[in-house]
């Protein structure tokens, strides 16, 4: 039976992080590690690790006492002490289903995998959740499948980091970088370079929990610097497919990143002025070279509400998705 090492950075989870753990515990598969890597909590964090770590020698508190704190940096301690033949990251505020480890262990070795994907149901504040999401193509994919239709790919991927269990092999040398949000997104991108094949269950077994004031979910003077990072590792594994690819792949992906930073600008939390908010999607502009995509991406890949926000990209329009706020937002959810 092979062991998961399973990593989840712990920073003042105190609310949620005994159902975390809770949810572990009652895996059906049971030879996993819990790694529980504590980033600094000034909360009652600590003593609920050590209380679980008491009564199971699955789970192992480790410290984060490197003086480069945050997500990313904290995950890497994990991974440097892990013991399992597959890598698996959750977060302290969420939960998994009891049968996610068994299912996914069982899809990876009956596919021979290096990464297997399985859904999500997103958990609101007011108790409410979302449909269970996952993907719906083929249950299969290999290198070459993923760059031969690698648009379509693109827009129904997730490349959320809990989403994935890994193969540690070939992904033993990827580490975390330190960006204050989207390193997640950029490990999974990183991974995607060296992998042969991702395996699929079509079914939901990760709970998120939306958290206010939580790092994803809050603006920082990082944050569009951050997606031009995300740019770099997407640019990266798109560059790892084999043979030439079609340079309408980059374009959606410049697209799809640029629009989120768009995105994130017009959040209610984001405090800048609109002259402000020109200038950091200006050097994102740059820095990704979008000049050089809005020629060549084709409005017939969108419809209804979302063509506009790509309409208004293609022909340089991006400043009036910033005049239109939270119209925007709503655009952007399809509402």
């Amino acid at each position: 039976m092979s062991k998961v090492s399973i990593i989840m950075p712990v920073y003042n989870a105190e609310r949620y992080l005994r159902e975390a753990i809770e949810s572990v515990l009652r895996q059906t598969y049971t030879n996993f590690e819990l790694l529980l890597i504590n980033d600094r909590s000034s909360d009652n964090s600590v003593a609920i690790c050590k209380e679980y770590g008491e009564k199971d020698p699955r789970i192992v508190l480790l410290e984060n006492d490197t003086g480069i704190h945050g997500p990313g940096p904290t995950r890497n301690i994990g991974l440097d002490h892990a013991t399992g033949e597959y890598i698996y990251f959750m977060d302290a505020d969420d939960w998994i289903e009891d049968r996610l480890l068994e299912c996914a262990v069982r899809r990876m070795e009956e596919t021979n995998a290096d990464i297997v994907q399985f859904g999500v149901i997103y958990e609101r504040s007011d108790g409410s959740h979302s449909e269970p999401l996952y993907w719906k193509g083929k249950q299969l994919l290999t290198r070459d499948e993923i760059k031969n239709d690698i648009v379509n790919f693109w827009q129904n991927k997730n490349e959320s980091l809990w989403l994935h269990l890994f193969r540690r092999e070939p992904i033993r040398r990827i580490r975390f970088n330190d960006a204050i949000n989207g390193e997640d997104f950029c490990y999974v991108m990183d991974a995607m370079c060296h992998v042969e094949k991702i395996a699929y269950i079509p079914g939901a077994f990760y709970h998120y929990r939306y958290v206010e004031g939580s790092t994803s979910h809050r603006w920082n003077e990082e944050t569009i610097e951050c997606r031009g990072i995300i740019w770099d590792h997407q640019k990266k594994f798109l560059d790892s497919l084999p043979g030439d690819l079609n340079p309408l792949a980059y374009a959606e992906v410049a697209f799809d990143n640029y629009i989120w930073a768009i995105y994130q600008l017009c959040a209610k939390g984001c405090p800048l002025s609109f002259t402000e908010k020109r200038k950091e999607l200006s050097n994102l502009a740059e820095k990704m070279s979008i000049d050089s995509y809005r020629p060549i991406y084709p409005l017939k890949l969108r419809s209804g509400l979302h063509k506009i926000k790509y309409a208004l990209v293609k022909f340089h329009l991006e400043n009036a998705l910033l005049l239109l706020g939270p119209v925007f937002l709503r655009i952007v959810r399809g509402e």
